[in-house]
Protein backbone atom coordinates (compact mmCIF):
# COMPACT_ATOMS: atom_id res chain seq x y z
CA UNK A 1 0.00 0.00 0.00
CA UNK A 2 1.21 3.51 -0.51
CA UNK A 3 1.69 5.52 2.65
CA UNK A 4 -0.74 8.23 1.52
CA UNK A 5 -3.75 6.01 0.91
CA UNK A 6 -6.40 8.69 0.33
CA UNK A 7 -4.49 11.52 -1.37
CA UNK A 8 -4.54 12.16 -5.08
CA UNK A 9 -1.54 10.51 -6.69
CA UNK A 10 -0.22 11.79 -10.00
CA UNK A 11 2.11 10.30 -12.52
CA UNK A 12 2.91 9.72 -16.12
CA UNK A 13 5.45 8.62 -18.64
CA UNK A 14 9.11 9.43 -19.25
CA UNK A 15 8.47 11.98 -22.01
CA UNK A 16 5.56 13.66 -20.17
CA UNK A 17 2.97 13.07 -22.92
CA UNK A 18 0.82 10.74 -20.77
CA UNK A 19 -0.45 11.93 -17.40
CA UNK A 20 -2.81 10.48 -14.80
CA UNK A 21 -4.42 11.33 -11.49
CA UNK A 22 -5.62 8.64 -9.10
CA UNK A 23 -7.95 9.75 -6.31
CA UNK A 24 -9.25 7.62 -3.49
CA UNK A 25 -7.69 4.89 -1.47
CA UNK A 26 -5.13 2.36 -2.55
CA UNK A 27 -6.80 -1.06 -2.41
CA UNK A 28 -3.51 -2.98 -2.20
CA UNK A 29 0.02 -3.02 -3.60
CA UNK A 30 1.93 -5.88 -5.20
CA UNK A 31 5.34 -6.68 -6.54
CA UNK A 32 4.70 -9.00 -9.49
CA UNK A 33 7.32 -11.40 -10.84
CA UNK A 34 5.25 -12.91 -13.68
CA UNK A 35 6.85 -13.06 -17.14
CA UNK A 36 4.37 -10.53 -18.52
CA UNK A 37 5.39 -7.97 -15.89
CA UNK A 38 9.06 -8.78 -16.49
CA UNK A 39 8.56 -8.01 -20.16
CA UNK A 40 6.58 -4.80 -19.61
CA UNK A 41 9.02 -3.49 -16.98
CA UNK A 42 12.21 -4.60 -18.68
CA UNK A 43 13.31 -5.94 -15.29
CA UNK A 44 12.70 -8.84 -12.96
CA UNK A 45 9.48 -7.56 -11.43
CA UNK A 46 6.92 -4.77 -11.59
CA UNK A 47 5.87 -2.94 -8.40
CA UNK A 48 2.31 -1.65 -8.71
CA UNK A 49 -0.69 -0.53 -6.70
CA UNK A 50 -4.38 -1.09 -7.28
CA UNK A 51 -7.03 1.61 -7.10
CA UNK A 52 -10.68 1.66 -8.14
CA UNK A 53 -10.77 2.09 -11.90
CA UNK A 54 -13.33 4.91 -11.74
CA UNK A 55 -10.98 7.05 -9.59
CA UNK A 56 -8.33 7.39 -12.33
CA UNK A 57 -8.25 10.10 -15.00
CA UNK A 58 -5.77 9.58 -17.85
CA UNK A 59 -4.69 11.80 -20.71
CA UNK A 60 -2.24 11.62 -23.56
CA UNK A 61 -1.32 9.18 -26.32
CA UNK A 62 -2.02 5.93 -24.48
CA UNK A 63 -1.68 2.69 -26.41
CA UNK A 64 -2.74 -0.70 -25.14
CA UNK A 65 -1.65 -4.28 -25.55
CA UNK A 66 -4.01 -7.11 -24.59
CA UNK A 67 -3.17 -10.72 -23.82
CA UNK A 68 -4.39 -13.82 -22.01
CA UNK A 69 -2.42 -14.39 -18.80
CA UNK A 70 -1.07 -17.77 -17.69
CA UNK A 71 -4.02 -17.91 -15.29
CA UNK A 72 -6.47 -17.39 -18.18
CA UNK A 73 -7.40 -13.77 -17.40
CA UNK A 74 -7.70 -11.06 -20.03
CA UNK A 75 -5.01 -8.47 -19.24
CA UNK A 76 -4.58 -5.04 -20.79
CA UNK A 77 -1.34 -3.09 -20.49
CA UNK A 78 -1.42 0.67 -21.06
CA UNK A 79 1.72 2.49 -22.10
CA UNK A 80 2.76 5.78 -23.66
CA UNK A 81 2.41 5.71 -27.44
CA UNK A 82 5.38 8.08 -27.76
CA UNK A 83 8.07 6.86 -25.33
CA UNK A 84 6.71 3.40 -24.43
CA UNK A 85 6.69 3.86 -20.64
CA UNK A 86 4.35 1.40 -18.87
CA UNK A 87 1.56 3.19 -17.02
CA UNK A 88 -1.10 0.66 -15.98
CA UNK A 89 -2.59 -2.78 -16.35
CA UNK A 90 -6.10 -4.15 -15.90
CA UNK A 91 -7.28 -7.73 -15.48
CA UNK A 92 -10.60 -9.46 -16.03
CA UNK A 93 -9.98 -11.11 -12.65
CA UNK A 94 -10.61 -7.72 -10.98
CA UNK A 95 -12.45 -5.56 -13.54
CA UNK A 96 -13.21 -2.80 -11.03
CA UNK A 97 -9.49 -2.14 -10.41
CA UNK A 98 -6.62 -0.58 -12.32
CA UNK A 99 -3.02 -1.35 -11.40
CA UNK A 100 -0.67 1.63 -11.74
CA UNK A 101 3.03 0.98 -12.06
CA UNK A 102 4.84 2.51 -9.09
CA UNK A 103 7.68 3.76 -11.28
CA UNK A 104 5.22 6.01 -13.13
CA UNK A 105 4.38 8.02 -10.01
CA UNK A 106 5.57 11.63 -9.90
CA UNK A 107 6.62 10.97 -6.31
CA UNK A 108 7.24 7.24 -5.80
CA UNK A 109 8.81 7.72 -2.35
CA UNK A 110 5.50 6.95 -0.61
CA UNK A 111 5.14 3.56 -2.32
CA UNK A 112 5.63 0.55 -0.07
CA UNK A 113 5.97 -2.93 -1.56
CA UNK A 114 2.94 -5.07 -0.91
CA UNK A 115 2.37 -8.75 -1.49
CA UNK A 116 4.90 -10.47 -3.71
CA UNK A 117 3.10 -12.47 -6.40
CA UNK A 118 4.35 -15.10 -8.88
CA UNK A 119 7.59 -15.42 -6.93
CA UNK A 120 8.10 -18.84 -8.47
CA UNK A 121 8.86 -16.96 -11.72
CA UNK A 122 11.43 -14.69 -10.10
CA UNK A 123 14.66 -14.59 -12.08
CA UNK A 124 17.76 -15.75 -10.18
CA UNK A 125 19.42 -12.38 -10.76
CA UNK A 126 16.48 -10.42 -9.28
CA UNK A 127 17.31 -10.18 -5.60
CA UNK A 128 14.76 -7.52 -4.62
Amino acid sequence: MTEKTSDVRTGGCLCGAVRYEAAGETVFAIQCYCRDCQHISGGGHAPQFAVKRDTVAKSGPLKTYCLKSDAGNDVEFGFCGDCGSPIYKTSSQAPELIFLFAGSLNDPTGFAVGTKVYEDRRQPWDTS
